[in-house]
């Protein structure tokens, strides 16, 4: 165990990255998520909740129809969120259009390509397409992991960083939604938040006033995506504006006003869209789901076996003792990222579905990972710099043991015998200790119609 310690602590955070590039990169070609099996229509890509993101893609520039009024090429009907306004009756895509950004390049890699080859399965929907998608949710959390190791070398050293991001991930639901699935919103949310402290941290260290710009436009994309992810350049403002007295000119009204316009920019799209389909600017794109305020699902969300947070990632535990030494070093950045913590938990648990039907644990969680590997590589490097030697070589080995048990709980997930919303203690125990799909007398399903209505079965 010292050796393969030893062995695992030598890689530099650089050549780590391509460790785990490969990692993910394998997982996607051996799994195979864009090829369509058996004829079920509903490939492990461009299927629920992708599709929705993705729609706007066919829509726009193969179909041509933002009204939703016609038969595609391929019928979407079966794949994306389609709701009508309850006052216009106009038809509208559920999901908003920021993952569409981000897709836009492989979609038009993969559109030019069969195009070319098989002008007939140019629809949006083909192989070829699927396979991008597919490879644009592999490609952005990497490039995320990348944002996250420029940003900790100038506070930690390189191999607290290594072993931040084999944790980060490897040990969390992070490899499974950027591999198996990737195209889901959460790697690229990573990505852009990663991204996000990387343009801060040299806006400020740099004193380069431009970079504020460029961060305006982040935080455009990162709250249309997912609004409620306003938290992440919130706490990133925070971070680099409250820890120590800015030099002067870096922040200025015209300055933040340009960033702010910005991310207004990255919107408008959006509220054209809801415009010329609805005949309304702002639409509530859920129906008659909502969040429950009053009634956050604090211990479900963390501890339940259906879906709890620090249950099935509970590499969380080294996040959480991380913010000991964060305090200790970066007293403010600790409050805010705590702060941060408290209320993406609270947002994500007031869901009427706080299990967000199908996923691998907690996946909105996923999204602020960037700003919760600040208290996690802190951790480390007391670890690995104060710590007495039994002490360090325990708390390495639990983390590649908490490795491990999350990749074969990846496999077992993408392999079907986790149940996508009805897990409980015994059938986790099943699987874990038979690796088969656990007998349907030991799940149990949601109550759906109690949860719309925030009755306390929900839970």
């Amino acid at each position: 165990m010292r050796a393969f310690l030893v062995f695992l602590g030598m890689p530099r955070s650089k050549n780590l990255i391509w460790i785990l590039a490969l990692a993910a990169l394998g997982y996607f070609f051996g799994q195979q998520p864009y090829v369509v099996r058996g004829g079920n229509l509903r490939n492990q890509v461009l299927s629920y909740d992708v599709a929705g993101y993705y729609a706007y893609l066919p829509m726009l520039f193969v179909e041509r129809d933002l009204r939703l009024e016609k038969t595609w090429k391929y019928d979407m009907i079966q794949l994306v969120g389609v709701h009508e306004h309850p006052v216009s009756g106009g038809r509208h895509l559920k999901f908003t259009a920021g993952m569409a950004y981000l897709y836009a390049p492989f979609f038009a890699a993969a559109h030019a390509y069969t195009l070319a080859t098989n002008p007939e399965e140019a629809h949006g929907f083909s192989l070829p397409y699927r396979f991008g998608i597919g490879l644009a949710g592999v490609v952005y959390p990497l490039v995320g992991l990348v944002f996250l190791r420029r940003f900790l070398r100038h506070y930690v050293p390189d191999a607290a960083i290594s072993w931040t991001l084999f944790a980060l991930f490897l040990g969390t639901n992070l490899f499974y939604y950027s591999s198996f699935r990737g195209a889901m919103s959460h790697g690229a949310t990573f990505m852009l938040g990663a991204a996000m402290l990387y343009q801060a941290d040299l806006w400020r260290r740099r004193e380069q006033v431009w970079r504020l710009g460029v961060l305006g436009v982040l935080a455009g994309l990162i709250v249309l995506i997912r609004p409620v992810n306003v938290l992440i350049p919130l706490a990133v403002a925070a971070m680099f504006t409250m820890d120590g007295r800015l030099p002067k000119g870096l922040l200025t009204p015209k300055s933040l006003a340009v960033a702010l316009g910005l991310a207004v920019v990255v919107g408008i799209p959006q509220l054209l869209y809801w415009k010329a389909s609805t005949g309304h600017w702002i639409v509530w794109t859920y129906g008659a789901e909502r969040f429950f305020w009053s009634q956050p699902a604090w211990i479900q969300g963390l501890f339940s076996w259906r879906k709890g947070w620090l249950l099935y990632t509970p590499m969380v535990a080294f996040i959480l003792l991380g913010f000991w030494g964060l305090a200790r070093k970066k007293p403010a950045w600790a409050l805010i990222a705590g702060l941060y913590l408290i209320a993406t938990a609270y947002v994500t648990f007031s869901w009427w579905a706080w299990w967000y039907g199908g996923s691998f644990g907690s996946r909105p969680m996923i999204d602020g990972y960037a700003l919760l590997a600040l208290p996690l590589a802190v951790y480390v490097q007391r670890m690995l710099e104060e710590a007495p030697g039994w002490i360090r070589r325990l708390s390495l080995g639990t983390v590649c043991a908490l490795v491990a048990l999350n990749l074969v709980q990846t496999y077992h997930y993408t392999a079907g015998f986790l149940h996508h919303d009805s897990m409980t203690r015994r059938a986790y125990v099943y699987v874990l200790t038979h690796w088969d799909f656990p007998p349907r007398e030991l799940l149990e399903q949601p109550d759906y119609e109690s949860a719309l209505e925030g009755r306390g079965l929900r839970y």
